[in-house]
């Protein structure tokens, strides 16, 4: 036991380590988005853009994405669906943690060995990272074997932990059975199953058995990110051998994260939080509650109303939640509010983060598929004013029914209301100039995220709302996201291609076509299945699975691309605030442990419902999405 401690507190100091590898990695994100910023003002002003811009970016982008994937697992960042595992028994739950560790740790030796394989090549061949500018390979790869490395490290100490639990928990001998047991069998099922020559499956099938045992992967509570990983590496080496499965291993740690068009993702990340800890959204809540807050329901209704205007600014529904949380709620309990209500209307309005624009589901999307992300960014905008009706609709029926649960607040003088106005104006510069900027070809949407970034740093500064502390941890937060996003996108790549040497989407094609299912019937199943999924698996690991499977199905059948993903994006977007395990639920139940998850879930129900209603609407007039992106072409 002694020896045991030990070895905690030695890896304890790998802990503290990757928090200050961390806090470089995000000083890194930031000089990313200044070098992008600096580069778009000398273009347009100067004709005199910054030579190696693009290989700059990338490789800052993969030193903040690897240097922070420790620090992620060391704060708990990695998602996981605990749909199973968080409801067992300490010692069953103890036992599968420590399976998933242990699966994790085998895997990421394999990374960090073929990633090594990588930079050995790199050094032999003396590679350069681009052939514009004299930047070697080699280093690069050094520093995903350093994060990986340092993650590695973080995953053995977790698992002693775990060992230290479980001797003082007195697990009984099946449980040390299972848990070393279980790795061993499975490692053995995985060799033999790598050997191709001794099965005779078809690969749509073989695809299938990947997409099963990824989903047992999630239930069990492994991150999504290790368990794509793993699957996708056990499942291409039987299909096309070890040393392709190995050579994919190594290769996509470093291509996905050099890959400019995904420094997006980062930047509009980073420029949320940079609004969030600005507290815009304070602002807006307060500027709505001096309108409508004296009438019946109005405290609500606003709520709804700067949740939809802070999802211009910022595209996720956590930061919304918590931030409405925080604000919205404390006033609304002040006037007796019942909690049914103010529990569905704070989870709901949040969820319109990620449709209004600008959209993190979208910028994912538009890189995924090719489709424009202006386009998208705009297709969002009618789309998200409805669901926001309808969600207003809630609320007055609710109130009609039974006035009790949502009394009028104090009536605001008008002159309050005027000089209210101005929490706005952040808001709209931040919307016009970064969606306007983006649709009008002044800057592309990398270059958008990075200026909105920016301009929302100097709009925090000038408006006192923005200090040291406030910027530190706006960094923190988005470099934590950033490694976690990008380790689930590495992830699903690698899966991607399997599913694509499985011939996953032409197979569902042809069965399409031979169950004469119509375009829109099979749009109708993919929204049910994709509703019904998002209630269990994190929005993020269903959209990076289930796109590339699904858009080659859509463009197969005639569908319009930009109405198909924005019904794909609402469906999926809707288990963010649906029972049983809508992580907007729990980002409100964390921050209020005093109201019953019971209360949480019944006051989300009647938004599902309108939820629904808006995507019906949505899907029977397919114009109300498609046509302001083609008046503004």
């Amino acid at each position: 036991m002694n020896g045991l401690n030990k070895a905690i507190a030695a890896l304890d100091k790998v802990g503290i380590l990757s928090r200050w590898v961390n806090m470089f990695g995000v000083a890194v994100l930031f000089l990313m988005v200044i070098l992008t910023f600096v580069n778009v003002i000398l273009r347009k002003f100067f004709n005199s853009p910054i030579i190696g811009v693009v290989e700059i970016t990338e490789v800052m982008m993969l030193v903040a994405i690897f240097l922070g994937i420790a620090y992620t697992q060391d704060m708990e960042g990695h998602v996981r669906v605990d749909v199973i595992t968080a409801r067992l028994a300490p010692r069953p739950k103890l036992t599968m943690e420590s399976i998933n560790d242990l699966l994790a740790i085998a895997m990421f030796v394999i990374v960090i060995w073929q990633v090594i394989e990588r930079m050995l090549v790199f050094i032999q061949r003396n590679t350069m990272h681009s052939p514009f500018l004299p930047i070697p390979a080699a280093p690069i790869a050094a520093i995903v074997i350093f994060g990986c490395i340092l993650l590695t490290l973080l995953l053995i100490r977790d698992f002693l932990l775990k060992l230290t639990e479980a001797l003082q928990l007195g697990l009984k001998l099946y449980h040390w059975g299972l848990m070393f047991g279980v790795p061993i069998l499975l490692a053995g099922s995985a060799i033999f199953w790598m050997q191709p020559n001794l099965w005779n499956i078809s690969l749509p099938f073989v695809g299938l058995i990947g997409i099963v045992v990824s989903l047992i992967l999630f239930f069990m509570g492994m991150p999504i990110a290790f368990a794509l990983l793993l699957v996708s590496f056990v499942f291409v080496a039987h299909i096309k051998g070890t040393l392709i499965a190995l050579d994919m291993v190594g290769t996509e740690m470093y291509r996905t994260a050099c890959s400019y068009s995904w420094s997006t993702l980062p930047f509009f990340v980073l420029m949320g939080f940079i609004c969030l800890y600005a507290k815009f959204g304070d602002d807006l809540f307060r500027a709505a509650y001096k309108w409508i807050g004296h009438l019946r329901g109005g405290m609500a209704t606003a709520t709804i109303g700067a949740c939809a205007a802070f999802a211009a600014i910022v595209g996720d529904s956590v930061a919304a939640t918590a931030t409405m949380t925080a604000v919205a709620m404390p006033e609304m309990k002040k006037v007796n509010y019942d909690d049914h209500l103010t529990a569905g209307c704070i989870v709901s309005g949040a969820a319109l983060g990620p449709i209004i624009p600008p959209s993190v589901t979208f910028i994912i999307f538009g890189l995924l598929t090719g489709v424009s992300i202006g386009e998208l960014f705009v297709a969002g905008i009618i789309p998200g004013i409805i669901m926001a009706l309808c969600f207003i609709a809630v609320i007055f029926a609710w109130c009609r029914i039974n006035p009790g649960v949502a009394p009028a607040g104090e009536r605001s003088g008008w002159k309050s209301r005027i000089v209210s106005l101005k929490a706005v104006g952040p808001v709209l510069i931040l919307f016009l100039l970064v969606i306007g900027g983006i649709y009008t070809g002044l800057f592309t949407p990398t270059e958008g995220g990075a200026i909105g970034a920016v301009v929302a740093l100097i709009l925090g500064i000038i408006t006192k709302r923005f200090t040291l502390g406030s910027f530190a941890q706006s960094l923190l937060e988005a470099g934590k996201v950033t490694s976690m996003v990008f380790l689930i996108l590495i992830s699903a790549q690698m899966f991607a291609r399997f599913a694509a040497w499985c011939n996953v989407s032409p197979t569902l094609t042809t069965l399409i076509t031979n169950l004469r299912l119509s375009p829109a019937g099979f749009v109708v199943f993919v929204l049910v299945i994709l509703s019904l999924a998002g209630c269990f698996i994190d929005g993020l690991a269903l959209i990076l699975i289930s796109i590339p499977i699904l858009y080659p199905i859509a463009v197969s059948l005639g569908i319009d691309p930009i109405w198909f993903l924005v019904l794909i994006a609402i469906s999926v977007n809707m288990g963010n605030f649906t029972p049983p395990v809508g992580i907007n639920l729990f980002v409100l139940k964390g921050m209020n442990k005093d109201i019953p998850v019971s209360v949480i879930y019944k006051g989300a129900l009647p938004f599902v419902l309108a939820n629904i209603v808006a995507l019906a609407l949505l899907f029977f007039i397919p114009g109300l999405i498609t046509w302001l992106p083609a008046a503004l072409k």
